[in-house]
């Protein structure tokens, strides 16, 4: 990364995210749509996990670690109606986690539904609107828990309990709203395509009380409505398509987001973003997105602009058909979840795919490394976390899969807890104390079922 332009009082970037994990199609299921009334297409799957997690809550200690078998279903149905040109398609996909522990209460049921319009206009021209609401949740033990503990019967320690103290008695519930425009400009015989977007979007976590008359829980439930924000986002793009295996992207992403309960971290950012994909003999692809960003604090005149790279680098290489190797990497700026500082992310990894003997057989190796260094606060942290998966897959049939996965994630740090800060009911703030750092891992049979 470039270093960042006089960073002296800096809030985040949250950059594009990606990962490019493009597989052969054998390892997915072949759609099975079905032609209804009025032509409209039906289609449906369904994801049926069974497995164990050894540490549920991502506790650093193993006194507190709750071990619990699982059974995870994930549906998804989508209906495709087509007139002339435009396509209209509506989606639902759910998200349905129960443990057997019964000193747990992480059980958690998502949804997402999402309605997307596609319209041709004229010969050269395309409408695109979505529009999606996502019921989702966040794991006790990460985001806005990360390092809280459960009650410790033996030790009884000063940090031991603090799900308890704060009354974080489940997961928490999240709730994304989120619709965009987009108009592209592209003429069938054009080696090039520009688009127009904007996009609104919010995330709130779920009302809690504040009048509970606990200190402690009332003032972790005003931090928690701290993180509630809404965004703006302008888009303007243009992709080159250079040569039949080399495509070019430029673009300008604009986002203005506003914080709700505390308009001391609300941010304007600006990114520019070049990008190319290119694939090479035939067995090498190669996906690069490098991004300056610009960013600034409309509410907060004392805190510096800066400026700052990020980037996604992915290199695919298939030195035979059924064998392909992705080494990757990213690096991003995000919000803390106090005022000032920002965390720099930083991720490198690999992913192989192999099939083996015939195309009904696969497995899949995974490796990312991922450091997140605290910038801009006294205590200097960094976080290292360590993803390794494994798995196995059979195509029983085009419609019938089955899957066995283990899954080892490891996280540690250069300290053995840190603190932030909550308010209380008196305009003041109150220390919370974060266990850092866990070992996890999960073992899983999936069977995925394209009805």
């Amino acid at each position: 990364m470039i270093p960042l332009i006089k960073p002296k009082h800096i809030f985040s970037l949250i950059l594009l995210n990606y990962y490019l994990l493009s597989s052969t199609a054998y390892a997915y299921l072949t759609p099975k749509p079905h032609i209804g009334p009025a032509g409209i297409e039906f289609q449906s799957n369904v994801d049926l996990d069974y497995g164990h997690d050894d540490n549920v809550n991502f506790q650093s200690e193993k006194a507190t670690q709750v071990e619990s078998d699982f059974f995870h279903v994930k549906p998804f149905i989508q209906l495709k109606g087509i007139r002339d040109a435009d396509v209209y398609t509506l989606q639902y996909s759910g998200d349905y986690r129960q443990y057997q522990e019964e000193t747990t209460s992480d059980d958690y049921d998502d949804h997402t539904i999402k309605f997307i319009g596609a319209w041709k206009k004229g010969f050269n021209s395309d409408l695109l609107f979505t529009i999606e609401n996502q019921v989702g949740h966040e794991n006790r033990g990460e985001g806005l828990t990360d390092g809280f503990t459960t009650y410790d019967t033996d030790t009884q320690g000063e940090n031991s309990g603090s799900f308890e103290k704060y009354g974080i008695n489940e997961v928490l519930t999240t709730n994304t709203f989120n619709t965009s425009f987009r108009y592209s400009i592209d003429k069938e015989d054009s080696i090039g395509k520009l688009s127009f977007a904007v996009q609104y979007k919010e995330f709130n976590y779920d009302d809690r009380p504040t009048n509970t008359g606990n200190h402690n829980i009332d003032g972790f439930n005003l931090y928690i409505k701290d993180q509630n924000w809404d965004q703006t986002t302008f888009t303007l793009e243009l992709f080159d398509q250079a040569s039949s295996r080399t495509r070019f992207r430029y673009s300008i992403v604009s986002n203005l987001r506003n914080y709700d309960e505390n308009s001391l971290k609300d941010t304007n950012e600006t990114f520019f973003i070049a990008g190319i994909k290119t694939q090479q003999t035939g067995k090498t692809t190669i996906d690069v997105n490098i991004a300056w960003l610009y960013k600034t604090f409309p509410n907060q005149p004392n805190y510096q602009e800066f400026s700052g790279l990020n980037w996604d680098i992915d290199l695919a290489w298939s030195p035979v058909k059924h064998s392909t190797l992705h080494l990757f990497t990213d690096q991003n700026v995000e919000d803390p979840t106090e005022v000032g500082g920002y965390v720099l992310n930083t991720t490198y990894g690999t992913r192989w795919e192999h099939f083996w003997w015939s195309n009904r057989l696969s497995t899949n190796l995974g490796f990312n490394y991922k450091t997140s260094a605290d910038k801009n606060k006294d205590d200097d942290k960094v976080t290292k976390d360590t993803d390794v998966l494994i798995a196995l897959k059979y195509k029983f049939r085009p419609s019938i899969l089955f899957e066995l996965s283990y899954q080892q994630l490891i996280s540690k740090s250069n300290k053995d807890s840190d603190d932030f800060t909550i308010p209380d009911m008196k305009g003041d703030f109150t220390s919370v104390t974060q266990q850092i750092g866990y070992n996890k891992s999960i073992i899983m049979f999936t069977t995925k079922v394209q009805i």
